[in-house]
């Protein structure tokens, strides 16, 4: 095998992992594409004050993060110094809330500050500073501590009072950080915050949000759009801005940033030959709908590499409307199945979520047939639902916002005909929904001028009412409680504590409980693999992954190595995140 090919599959193994925390740092930084607004959010994220950035899955936060982390870290002239802190596993300490432990909210700070420890050492680590000696604790008593928390072995930190940290303790050691290093902030990055939390977390994790910002200490989290819950002293605009990231497939440099990601990951050949049907590679570009991870997903299936005798490296390209369309569809399917899974992780809302699916439905079909025998120009990508729309309706299209199906333009007002919030729907759905035109066959050139060349001003108005086909929109979205468990007596509302018929209390489930308890068949992994994992090993359910702390017993499986193990272990921590 010759130098090239050999450069071609070491960097292979980083081309198509999506998630931006998986990349390796000289990847990361070779591979990463600037969007139009993106000098703006980076300077808002290195200086000081609380930041919230937002956006649906796999929009680019995370890579936004490790940007300012990069810059920050490698300007030795910044007065900043960056923590960045990854919370995607936090799920495994909400069976704390559910186990009635008077002091789950404790032990969560805890955790908290501990992560936030750990963030430090490692940034210490990066810079190759050696940690001043009085600091409270040493990075391998703050890596046992945390790794019992998040096993939930809080019986064997015996004696609180010797784990025991405060908001100021570790403010106080930040400040020793900063003092010998020359610097005046501390950025503290936290990704994967809030929404990767259960209710409860969430609401302790923005308490503490507010409690850690400080002159010295500037907090940024990421956070989704829709189903993220905030402690009721916590006030969007007041405690921190908010900024949107999520990049918008209607902007008039959405095809060129796009573009420029292929063009930066793929081999010069392979885009080239995708570039040579230009009119289908813009049509899979709108259709990953402003997220890279989709996009990325999408085109792995379009070429295959292998070598020839002589060791050269070749591909063979396979990109046709067929092909694309079937990527397609299987990129919008398991972008919807994500939404559907939202019934595992928030089964009060199970009726909501259920519903949800009959209303995108309908909001995709009232599209369709306004589209009918109109001309490009005038084909609509977007609704709009009249003002006021109700809580249980917000609460729906929310979810749609969190996974990225739906993108909010805000309201426009009518006049008398009053107020329409807008809403532009998933391209994908509006391609292979045959939303556009309002029939199929549809050219693909067509298709793709349609996107590019839409127009705000046209789309359909309708009521909530209307768009359901009842005037009774409450019985299609009702909270799915538990009775009690003693009795069996409905539960009143979800804030119930006890039974209004025998008093018992009343118990909930724990969401971290049922999600790890799924088969790994879930994870999407091909059913070949998922047979291999387990005729050899002990792998059944997501818990086994994520107790796989070293991946030893995935790398036990014959055709999965370090490279495998990897993504198979963030595929797990993806499905409690």
């Amino acid at each position: 095998m010759n130098d090239n090919t050999q450069d071609f599959f070491a960097e292979e193994e980083n081309l198509f992992i999506e998630q931006a925390e998986y990349i390796d740092e000289t990847a990361f930084l070779k591979w990463s594409i600037e969007q139009a607004s993106e000098n703006s959010i980076i300077r808002k994220l290195s200086q000081g004050g609380a930041k919230l950035i937002t956006g649906p899955r796999g929009c680019g936060k995370t890579t936004l993060m490790l940007k300012t982390f990069h810059k920050l870290r490698a300007d030795s002239k910044a007065s900043s110094l960056p923590i960045y802190v990854n919370f995607k596993t936090s799920l495994q300490l909400e069976p704390l809330y559910k186990k009635g432990n008077v002091n789950a909210v404790f032990w969560f700070n805890q955790w908290l500050l501990f992560k936030v420890y750990q963030g430090l050492f490692r940034t210490l680590k990066e810079i190759e500073k050696t940690p001043p000696s009085t600091l409270k604790f040493n990075e391998q008593f703050v890596e046992r501590v945390t790794n019992q928390l998040e096993l939930g072995r809080i019986d064997k930190l015996t004696d609180e009072d010797d784990y025991l940290l405060t908001h100021s303790s570790l403010e106080d050691d930040i400040k020793k950080v900063l003092l010998s290093l020359g610097k005046t902030r501390c950025v503290l990055l936290l990704d994967d915050a809030a929404h990767a939390f259960s209710s409860e977390q969430q609401r302790d994790f923005f308490d503490f949000f507010r409690q850690i910002k400080s002159r010295i200490i500037s907090p940024k989290a990421a956070i989704y759009p829709g189903v993220t819950i905030y402690s009721g002293r916590f006030h969007v605009g007041h405690d921190a801005e908010e900024i949107d990231v999520w990049i918008k497939s209607d902007s008039s440099d959405y095809l060129d940033f796009m573009f420029e990601i292929l063009e930066r990951r793929l081999p010069n050949e392979v885009y080239q030959a995708l570039l040579a049907n230009e009119p289908l590679l813009q049509l899979v570009c709108y259709a990953a709908f402003g997220i890279p991870r989709a996009l990325l997903n999408m085109i792995r299936g379009f070429y295959k590499e292998s070598t020839s005798s002589t060791d050269a490296l070749t591909f063979e390209i396979d990109f046709n409307k067929s092909k694309a369309l079937t990527a397609i569809k299987s990129s919008f399917d398991n972008t919807f199945s994500i939404y559907s899974s939202l019934k595992v992780q928030l089964p009060i809302y199970e009726h909501f979520i259920l519903s949800g699916e009959q209303l995108f439905d309908n909001m995709s079909n009232r599209v369709k047939e306004y589209n009918k025998n109109k001309e490009i120009g005038t084909q609509s990508i977007s609704i709009g639902i009249k003002h006021p729309l109700p809580a249980e309706m917000l609460k729906v299209l929310g979810f749609f916002q969190y996974v990225g199906i739906l993108l909010p333009k805000g309201k426009i007002s009518m006049g008398n005909a009053g107020v329409y919030e807008i809403y532009v729907i998933h391209y994908a759905a509006l391609i292979l929904r045959n939303v556009l035109f309002g029939k199929s066959s549809v050219p693909v050139s067509q298709l793709s001028k349609a996107l590019h060349e839409y127009s705000p001003r046209y789309y359909p108005k309708i009521t909530p009412n209307s768009l359901m086909g009842t005037d009774d929109l409450l019985s299609l979205f009702k909270l799915a409680l538990p009775p009690c468990q003693k009795c069996g007596t409905p539960r009143v509302n979800e804030h119930a504590k006890f039974c209004i018929h025998c008093g018992a209390i009343l118990k909930t489930g724990s969401t971290f409980g049922e999600i790890v308890k799924r088969d790994i068949e879930k994870l999407g992994l091909s059913e070949t693999r998922v047979q291999s994992i387990k005729k050899h090993s002990d792998i059944r359910t997501i818990k086994d992954i994520l107790m796989d702390h070293d991946n030893r017993e995935l790398r036990g499986v014959p055709g999965i190595g370090e490279i495998w193990a990897k993504r198979i272990r963030s595929l797990a921590e993806e499905s409690i995140s």
